[in-house]
């Protein structure tokens, strides 16, 4: 059988999880996965490459990737503003399938570029209904990394229409190992709650210093906060992380959790499970659901059917059939993309969890939230 390349450029050696997890969500998928085109089907293989999060390496590994051959890329988002045009002249989709920047997808002017994951825009407009009718005055607090400014720039336009809710607006920076002038200037504005957009690290560290000056304010974060790298920052004082509500996109669809049930069967089977590294209180161990993965194994599904609606692994072809096809996704959803939108996860999906003993349920204050089962985390 012949085979084509699937380039996965992530940040393997920064943030372990989101790389590991994204590798693995394509492997899955590929592992038995075969397209009937002309002369025979054809299967996939699976070339990684490390951004370490760094934008300049990360064009550097899709440059490489294209002259390796790949038909496709599926990224984290780092690099992608700059690299979209590189892969566009050699007629490569991407697809970015963790960072939410509005910015990165457009198919008028990125018609290459596509995404299965939730939007920044999605999740700050649903903070901002969320959030909005508790009458609270919200600091943000946003580190200096792409993925906290494109945050930010999110967050300002979501709460545009509601300034009275916003009490100061900070930025932390990524490196730092004590954010309490901060937190003490979140505090002193007036602020009655915090929202802390940025890496894992800057997450828990907003919540360290917080909790470790008896500042009991409530805390929400993007989806970064369920990184497992927050809970192992936070394992000496676990009972500090209880409380913090994350915003992400809902792992289970209209027709409940069986086909995520099922994916995360597969993909423990395959990988084993995600170990987070600490335990709850009865002792038993945490594990991570495989959300994440969902996204790459989508976007290889609604791949392999352009390639087939294609019948060709011709890049130009595929990009354009993948503005016409969709196929049902690892949780029941559809995932697909049409000439008018290449987002592969509706803003209206976002819901809110939060943290009790270390491991997060969906919260019973929000209308789609409260309708969610909670996904089994612990083993």
């Amino acid at each position: 059988m012949r085979t084509v390349t699937i380039a996965v450029d992530a940040p393997l050696s920064r943030d372990a999880y989101i790389g590991t997890t994204i590798a693995n969500g394509v492997r899955l998928a590929t592992a038995h996965l075969g397209v009937p085109l002309p002369g025979g089907n054809v299967g996939f293989r699976v070339r990684t490459y490390d951004n370490a999060g760094s934008a300049s390496r990360a064009v550097a590994n899709i440059r490489r990737a294209i002259s390796d051959g790949a038909i496709a890329v599926i990224s984290d988002g780092t690099g992608v503003d700059a690299a979209w045009k590189l892969a566009e002249k050699a007629n490569v989709p991407i697809a970015i399938v963790y960072d939410g920047d509005e910015k990165l997808v457009d198919p008028d002017t990125r018609p290459n570029v596509f995404r299965i994951a939730p939007t920044n825009h999605g999740i700050a407009f649903r903070f901002a209904e969320y959030l909005v009718p508790k009458k609270l005055k919200i600091a943000f607090l946003t580190d200096d990394t792409g993925y906290g400014r494109a945050g930010r720039a999110s967050l300002e336009k979501a709460f545009s229409e509601n300034p009275e809710a916003v009490a100061d607006r900070i930025q932390i920076p990524s490196s730092a190992t004590d954010l309490a002038p901060q937190i003490l200037r979140a505090r002193r504005s007036g602020a009655t709650a915090l929202m802390v957009w940025g890496q894992p690290s800057s997450i828990a560290e907003a919540v360290v210093a917080a909790r470790s000056s008896g500042w009991k304010v409530p805390i929400y974060a993007p989806p970064a906060a369920e990184d497992p790298l927050v809970r192992q920052e936070l394992a000496g004082h676990p009972e500090w992380l209880d409380g913090l509500t994350f915003a992400s996109s809902r792992m289970t669809a209209e027709q409940g959790p069986g086909p995520f049930a099922a994916f995360q069967s597969d993909y423990e089977s395959s990988f084993g499970a995600q170990k987070v590294g600490v335990t709850s209180k009865n002792g038993k161990e945490v594990i991570q659901p495989p959300d994440y993965a969902m996204y790459p194994f989508d976007f290889v599904n609604v791949l392999a059917t352009a390639m087939n609606v294609a019948q060709s692994t011709d890049g130009a072809k595929i990009i354009r059939a993948l503005n016409q096809v969709s196929t049902q996704g690892a949780n029941g959803d559809q995932r697909g993309f049409n000439e008018a939108s290449h987002e592969g996860v509706v803003d209206d999906d976002t819901y809110f969890a939060r943290f009790d003993d270390m491991v997060f349920h969906p919260v019973k204050d929000d209308p789609l939230s409260a309708t969610l089962p909670t996904i089994d985390q612990e083993r």
